[in-house]
């Protein structure tokens, strides 16, 4: 049932997700990626750059729910291979993503 549930909510967060065109590149906004630059610790006006750019800020409460996927399925060591945030993963994060997740995670420790 707890499964069943998971993925009703991550389904229904992909879909929630908005993409967004930029000049040079093609940008995608995600609520995954929201919320893992949330859970991981992402200064807050990057997040509300990120959220006004999505249309829409993802709920606590979904991405909590990425949150508790994310950390049983990525290894400790896990250092964002192609951009991946975690395995399996199909969103990629752009370079300045990565060094910021990076840079919140020595900021913990």
């Amino acid at each position: 049932m707890k499964t069943i549930k998971t993925c009703m909510v991550l389904s229904a967060a992909l879909f929630m997700g908005a993409a967004n065109a930029e000049t040079d590149q093609e940008m995608v906004y995600s609520t995954e990626t929201y919320c893992l630059l949330s859970n991981e610790g992402a200064e807050p006006n990057y997040l509300a750059a990120y959220a006004k750019k999505l249309g829409m800020t993802p709920s606590r409460a979904i991405c909590n729910h990425f949150k508790q996927i994310v950390e049983e399925s990525r290894p400790k060591d896990w250092d964002y291979p192609g951009g991946r945030p975690y395995p399996g993963s199909v969103i990629r994060l752009s370079k300045s993503q990565i060094d910021l997740l990076k840079a919140s995670k020595t900021a913990k420790q």
